[in-house]
């Protein structure tokens, strides 16, 4: 099992396809809820969420999509995973290069690890999708969950560099 295969799950990749415009605060709380009811991470999860997102914004600013990487402090994680989140509308996050600017994304990937020492390897992950336009426009596209997942797991296996990532993570366990 890879890496991405054993962080992306079927059930953690969600679209809000509705028409109701959300605030960053409902959205976290909508993830953490439901993360928290698949055994993923402690109900604490959305608030740990909400509040390191207020200290530490996570929206970028990227083209052709802006997109936010929530992620909280340990010890609100069961089963370390990533959880996609397509929106119909965008939401307002805090820009996390400017923090005095907002940026509307459509797209979230909300890390939830129970430990720092592969977040750096994630977040290279995430910044290889979200700065291919190619890529992000397929997850844009695509007309189901199930559809995303399969996309994020085949965009994995076509970078290289996530190859000795997965060797580095099974070393650990040795």
């Amino acid at each position: 099992m890879s890496m991405a295969d054993s962080l992306f799950k079927k059930d953690t990749v969600f679209l809000l396809e509705d028409d109701k415009e959300y605030s960053a605060e409902e959205i976290l709380q909508n993830i953490g809820k439901r993360l928290s009811k698949r055994g993923y991470v402690k109900e604490s999860f959305g608030n740990a969420l909400i509040e390191r997102e207020k200290k530490y914004p996570t929206g970028l600013k990227t083209y052709p999509y802006a997109v936010a990487i929530p992620h909280t402090d340990l010890g609100h994680v069961n089963i370390p995973c990533i959880s996609f989140v397509r929106l119909k509308k965008g939401v307002d996050f805090h820009e996390m290069v400017n923090t005095s600017s907002v940026v509307n994304v459509q797209f979230l990937f909300c890390i939830a690890l129970d430990g720092e020492d592969k977040q750096t390897d994630i977040l290279q992950y995430i910044m290889k999708i979200i700065n291919d336009e190619m890529l992000m426009g397929k997850l844009k596209n695509a007309s189901n969950e199930k559809e995303i997942y399969q996309l994020l797991i085949q965009i994995y296996s076509i970078f290289p560099m996530f190859k000795k990532i997965e060797e580095d993570c099974s070393n650990d366990g040795k």
